[in-house]
């Protein structure tokens, strides 16, 4: 080695890996999907062993040092992917920033701002003020919406992370546990079954028909078969459609292929729902109507502007002119775009995610929320759904014998015993994991109950997995075709092929029973003895299952080469040994929420695999079928024609021994027929019909990965009556969103028409610029936030769906808005120029008196017109408030001034005969001449009269103020009392039930509330910024009191609304179990689920429909 010398820094020893296979290396090896390389190592086995690993083992749970899991993952990576950081506070203040409205605004007050700052005279006169005042408003209502968007995407986010949450099979310390997919590390052995999504890489070293879809890692549609001999490398996000295997994980998070996928593509943006599509409609229909409203208030003011100044003064553009007309205008246009409609749909999305996951619904896909509120159909799975799936085997045939309870092992010949216990241990995938006295099931229930039948007969199952582990020769898992699984294990002298599955279907394949303790032929009366058995069992509700087996020989020359591939060549020849009684009680609230949607008006289907007599037990437990409704096994429904089978839909509550295709054909029909349905599943093969549904209802505990990737929204206790939930909250996210609408609605109606009209009329603005800014955030933001979160109202349950086609905008909302639109126009118009005209006594102090422009002049020209610039003041001020110049012209048609005007002096000596005198130069200059040409008299009396009408103007704005601060203060009440009335949309009189359990509504009423008093009340906010007056005790109570007023009158809308002719601006909302209108009078209308005609629960043929034509207002469901 070479002498280090002085001065020299000796280069560090690169660290040493702590593995004997470096990450870099196992990377490149899964990248390449190196097989030469991997058996190098020694296959799967020796790579096991380099990573302190066991294929039998996997990892130990309670290792210490290079053998924890711990350092596995610091070592090799967590399994969790980078997330897009969420965007900023400030960059949401941006975002808003760049809406047009905002922009134009911004504009405005800029220009407002820097006249009013730049001019001399307008910088006298505080014109700044108002520039500035909006550039507050600005930021607060941009500042209020980023943080309404910053509230709702975290919720989103957080909603959002548990998507990927799955909980995933893996062997540490030689026992089966369950463990979250982020928990993963390289070396754990990974279990995989049918419908499994895979969440790491890995290399399969143990594969039982284990078929792998990679379409979405690849695009290649055509599964792929895993095997350790042929293709062993399984990568994450791909999906198991078929048989089960065990990996050994070598690459987790982003360093899996699917996680360096996931790094190129970035996350996606939201779609919109439906509704926000109609809502983004709506408000873009009002806003061109508030355009429109804007431009003819912008040209009146104008018009009237250069009307009274003769032109158009660019001195004064910014001193209640052009600009203060255009800000004006913009901000009709703000509060007129109602932008809050699709954000109130957000909120309420948002709001009843966070709620509905407490419920147990976990949404997936946004527009489910809504539509589900819409569900007319309900069909949902029994086993689990509306049972408990806590199975038990209560009662059974064994060995020829029946029995009223579960046997125990002494009485039952020995052999039989073990073989049971052999079928029920190897032919399963269920696993019961103990912790204490708790047990968990892991896996399909009816295995779960098998495997606890032979625990109780004194058998550990996981011993006998282990002890036959390696004499396994073929796994074929339950086949929903086929309604059976089975096992092949390979003895010394023979194969033995164990079957279970649906008691008839596999009676179909045996030819053989045990009788006591032999074997004998299974004649057809045998066989229907059997199935008496079976039917007599379903008819109380027990699911039957049939456990059997045969034997092949080691070595047989005449069968083919794939004999062992297909299950169908295998389950033949089948010796009966047992049928088993498994009852799965019906979950104790389900017969209540069963009811709760038929007085829904939802029709509940239930589409089972079992036996058409278990599931008719079931389903009349439940109170799903009826004495005036039918049941259907699958075979006889694929097989009725579509013209047989439309009559009978509608009676159609059962449908037993049905496949995935049953279930997606009768999707399908009811969809054509103009159902909104919802669909329950948990199978792989359910995914086609979840997709085709409206909404998707997957079970979060039985199902399978594929299932939950089809839902729209996975019900996490598999309970009907959480189903029940996700309607309430779908009803109530539409509910809420009519209930801000019509609230909206009203506000822009009654806004836009003072505003049109008090400024075509007269000019004055009865709300000014700040005081819109202010009704568009109480209308908007915080009116959102009020209503869009209201909690269901049990209300709700009680009305008819409202399915596909039913407006947004009912005839009862209209009534409201118009009724209440109405009142708060006249209470606007009678403030607006009823006060100042009848409330002119001295008993109000002339408080609300509006002065005479000639009382104005007489009393303020020697003030307004003493600064120097003028010969004589005295000499003007006579011209104008005696001569008539430009008022009070009285004297007119006497060819004569009054006798006290100065221009008399001027006119002694001339006659007036063919002079207009009237003309204001014609008296001031053509006394001595008629040339027509301007005098200097003239010209200062043009002067001193835009100072006097500027001086008047301002005047009047002053003299209007006590006026529209009382409009202004009742307008603000109208709507804060009219938002409670806005809580039932259907003439319901329970307004105020629930209100006080409902914080976020009151505390924005509290806000609200609070704000308008310091508007009102705080010195230079109201009377610089707002420009309103304090108000007087008096009027507070007042304005308080012509707010109230609203509530007495909804009611007494609704109370008129009961008394009205059918469609006469009463509405039609149907109450669903009874046929009555909300409002209570009859209602001819069909009710979905009103009684049917024909009688008597029957089994009846049934065939597969063809297709129709009803047009779907939901978006198509991409079939990914």
């Amino acid at each position: 080695m070479a002498a280090v010398g002085k001065g020299d820094v000796e280069a560090p020893l690169p660290a040493t890996f702590p593995y004997d296979v470096t990450e870099e290396q196992l990377l490149a090896m899964n990248e390449a999907k190196d097989t030469a390389a991997l058996k190098d190592i020694g296959g799967a086995q020796g790579l096991a062993k380099k990573l302190l690993s066991d294929l039998h083992k996997g990892l130990d749970p309670h290792g210490q040092g290079l053998a924890s899991i711990e350092a596995h993952a610091e070592a090799y990576g967590i399994n969790r992917f980078a997330e897009v950081p969420p965007k900023s506070f400030l960059a949401l203040v941006w975002g808003n920033l760049q809406d047009p409205v905002i922009i134009i605004l911004i504009l405005a007050a800029l220009v407002s701002t820097i006249l009013g700052a730049a001019i001399t005279e307008q910088r006298k006169h505080g014109e700044w003020i108002e520039g500035v005042a909006i550039w507050v408003a600005i930021v607060i209502v941009v500042s209020v919406s980023a943080g309404n968007d910053y509230q709702k995407d975290k919720q989103f986010r957080k909603l959002n992370a548990q998507k990927d949450v799955i909980m995933v099979k893996v062997v540490r310390g030689g026992h089966t546990e369950l463990v979250e997919n982020t928990e993963l590390v390289v070396g754990d052995v990974y279990l995989l079954d049918t419908g499994d999504k895979v969440v790491a890489d890995g290399i399969c070293f143990d594969s039982q028909g284990l078929v792998v879809d990679e379409a979405s890692l690849t695009g290649e549609s055509d599964p792929i078969k895993k095997n350790p001999e042929d293709d062993c490398w399984v990568r994450s996000g791909t999906q198991i459609t078929e048989g089960s295997g065990k990996l050994l994980v070598v690459a987790v998070g982003e360093n899996s292929e699917w996680g360096k996928t996931m790094a190129l593509v970035g996350e996606a943006g939201d779609d919109e729902t439906p509704l926000q599509v109609k809502l983004t409609w709506v408000a873009s229909t009002v806003g061109k109507i508030g355009f429109g409203v804007a431009i003819c208030c912008f040209a009146a003011l104008l018009i009237k502007w250069c009307i009274i100044n003769k032109g158009f003064p660019l001195k004064k553009i910014n001193q209640n002119g052009p600009i203060q007309f255009f800000l004006y205008s913009v901000t009709i246009i703000v509060v007129a775009v109602p932008e809050g409609l699709p954000l109130a749909v957000t909120i309420s999305l948002a709001y009843s995610m966070k709620k509905m996951f407490k419920d147990n619904n976990f949404v997936r896909v946004l527009a489910a929320c809504e539509t589900m509120g819409g569900a007319t159909a309900i069909c949902s799975d029994k086993t689990g759904t509306l049972t408990e799936n806590r199975m038990t085997v209560v009662e059974g045939w064994f060995a020829g014998k029946v029995f009223d309870h579960c046997p125990q092992p002494e009485e039952l010949p020995r052999d039989v015993c073990d073989e049971l216990k052999l079928n029920c241990s190897l032919n399963s995938k269920a696993h019961v994991l103990e912790h204490g006295n708790k047990i968990d099931f892991v896996g399909n229930r009816t295995e779960c109950a098998l495997l606890m039948m032979v625990k109780n007969w004194g058998c550990d199952y996981a011993n006998v997995r282990d002890e036959y582990d390696a004499s396994v020769y073929k796994v074929f898992g339950f086949s929903s075709t086929k309604k059976m699984a089975s096992v092949t294990i390979k003895f010394a002298d023979k194969f033995r092929h164990y079957n279970k599955g649906a008691a008839e279907w596999v009676l179909k394949r045996c030819t053989s029973m045990y009788d006591g303790s032999r074997i004998v032929e299974m004649t057809e009366v045998e066989r229907a003895k059997l199935l008496e058995t079976v039917t007599s069992m379903a008819k109380r509700g027990l699911r039957c299952i049939c456990l059997a087996y045969t034997d092949y020989p080691l070595v047989d020359d005449s069968r083919p080469q794939d004999f062992f591939e297909d299950s169908d060549y295998l389950d033949r020849n089948l010796v009966a040994m047992a049928i088993v009684g498994i009852k799965d009680p019906v979950r104790k609230e389900v017969p209540e929420a069963v009811r709760v949607c038929q007085r829904a008006g939802i029709v509940v289907r239930m589409v089972t695999g079992d036996n058409i007599h278990t599931a008719q037990h079931i389903a009349r437990e439940c109170g799903i079928l009826t004495e005036d409704s039918i049941a259907l096994e699958g075979p006889d429904f694929r097989r009725m024609a579509a013209p047989e089978l439309l009559p009978l839909l509608p009676k159609l509550r059962v449908l037993a021994r049905s496949s995935p295709e049953d279930k997606l054909t009768l999707v399908m029909m009811l969809k054509q027929q103009g159902e909104v349905v919802a669909v329950t599943g948990d199978g792989t093969n359910d995914a086609p019909a979840l997709k085709e549904s409206d909404v998707g209802l997957a079970m979060g505990i039985a199902g399978t990965e594929v299932a939950k990737e089809a839902a729209d929204i996975v019900i996490l206790d598999d309970n009907f009556s959480s189903i029940v939930k996700s309607v309430l909250w779908g009803r109530s996210v539409f509910t809420n969103i009519r209930k801000f609408l019509m609230f909206q609605l009203t506000v822009n109606f009654v806004a836009l028409v003072i505003a049109f009209f008090g400024a075509v009329i007269d000019g004055h603005e009865p709300l000014n610029v700040l005081q819109l800014l202010w009704v568009n955030l109480i209308m908007d933001t915080m009116g959102a936030l009020a209503l869009a979160t209201e909690d269901p109202n049990p209300e709700l349950l009680l009305m008819k769906p409202y399915g596909r086609t039913e407006n947004l905008i009912t005839r009862i909302m209209w009534k409201h808005i118009l009724v209440q639109g109405f009142y708060q126009l006249f209470w606007m118009f009678l403030i607006l120029y009823g006060v100042p005209t009848f409330f002119k006594a001295a008993k109000f102090n002339h408080r609300y008196d509006i002065e005479p422009r000639q009382d104005f002049w007489l009393r303020e020209c020697m003030n307004d017109l003493n600064d120097g610039s003028y010969k004589s003041v005295t000499q003007m001020c006579n011209i104008m408030n005696v001569c008539g110049f430009p008022y009070n012209k009285g004297w007119l048609g006497n060819d004569l001034f009054p006798p006290n005007c100065v221009l008399n002096d001027l006119w002694r000596n001339r006659t007036t005969s063919g002079l207009d005198i009237e003309d204001a130069r014609t008296a001031m200059c053509d006394y001595g001449s008629t040339s027509g040409a301007k005098c200097d008299l003239y010209t200062s009396w043009e002067r001193a009269e835009k100072v006097m009408k500027d001086g008047y103007e301002t005047h009047t704005d002053d003299e209007y103020r006590p006026t529209l601060s009382i409009l202004f203060n009742a307008f603000i009440f109208c709507q804060i009392f009219n938002e409670i009335n806005a809580r039932r949309i259907n003439d319901e009189y329970t307004i105020f039930v629930g209100l006080f359990r409902n914080p976020i509504f009151l505390g924005v009423i509290l806000i609200t509330v609070v704000f308008q008093i310091i508007i009102i009340n705080v010195p230079f906010v109201n009377s610089k910024f707002f420009k309103v007056q304090r108000l007087t005790g008096l009027e507070w109570l007042i304005t308080v009191a012509i707010g109230f007023g609203a509530i007495p009158l909804s009611f007494l809308t609704r109370l008129i609304s009961k008394v009205l002719p059918e469609n006469c601006l009463r509405g039609t909302r149907v109450h669903a179990s009874t046929g009555r209108s909300l409002s209570g009078k009859p209602n001819s209308r069909t009710v979905s689920g009103a009684s049917r005609t024909t009688s008597g629960a029957r089994t009846v043929s049934g065939g597969r429909a063809a297709s129709g034509g009803v047009q779907n207002h939901y978006p198509k469901k991409s079939a990914s």
